[in-house]
């Protein structure tokens, strides 16, 4: 009987996202994720046909923990406010996760459209008062317009272009917000 392996897939994608969260995507490769495994890169290729598989897993991994993120919002008359500070808050704290997830070739060849849903889902529900007043093309509309000026200020933040203490970003998004809601 063969031994057991002692690594499991589950092992070596949780080690492969612990490497991406903390020296980010550009140093993912079997080598740095063995190295954390502290085994030789066979087994990653024991699960894994190749690295281009791996990193297809991540992506969907670090997808979910980004969309477990924004579990945390309320969902309240300002969801749609709240969803694009919780995205910035997102980029700030897990940097590296968010050059993977939107500043890197994971969403290439997606239109905005569902860039914007994937990034928002939560965002989009009947609850929002906001969702009264306006039918579902205008809404998807303000979060596409929402969503586009939090990503600018997340990316300027992760790539140290800008710095803004936590209140400041928050009244910027409330202010576009704002703006976006009497230009209807």
């Amino acid at each position: 009987m063969p031994p057991r392996p002692k690594y499991s897939k589950e092992m070596i994608l949780e080690a492969a996202f612990q490497l991406v969260k903390e020296q980010g995507i550009e140093c993912l490769n079997a080598r740095n994720i063995a190295r954390i495994l502290r085994s030789s890169i066979q087994p990653i290729f024991s699960y894994y046909e190749n690295m281009a598989k791996l990193k297809d897993e991540l992506f969907i991994m670090v997808n979910r923990y980004h969309m477990h993120y924004f579990e945390k919002m309320a969902t309240d008359e300002y969801s749609i406010m709240n969803g694009a500070i919780l995205y910035i808050e997102f980029a700030v704290e897990e940097p590296n996760l968010f050059r993977m997830l939107y500043m890197s070739n994971g969403y290439q060849g997606k239109k905005i459209n569902e860039i914007v849903e994937n990034a928002t889902k939560k965002s989009l529900t009947d609850d929002d008062a906001i969702a009264t007043g306006l039918n579902s093309p205008e809404k998807m509309r303000l979060l596409t317009d929402l969503w586009l000026y939090a990503h600018g200020i997340a990316s300027m933040l992760v790539l140290n272009q800008l710095s803004a203490p936590k209140n400041e970003i928050e009244a910027m998004i409330k202010s576009m917000y704002e703006l976006l809601i009497s230009g209807r």
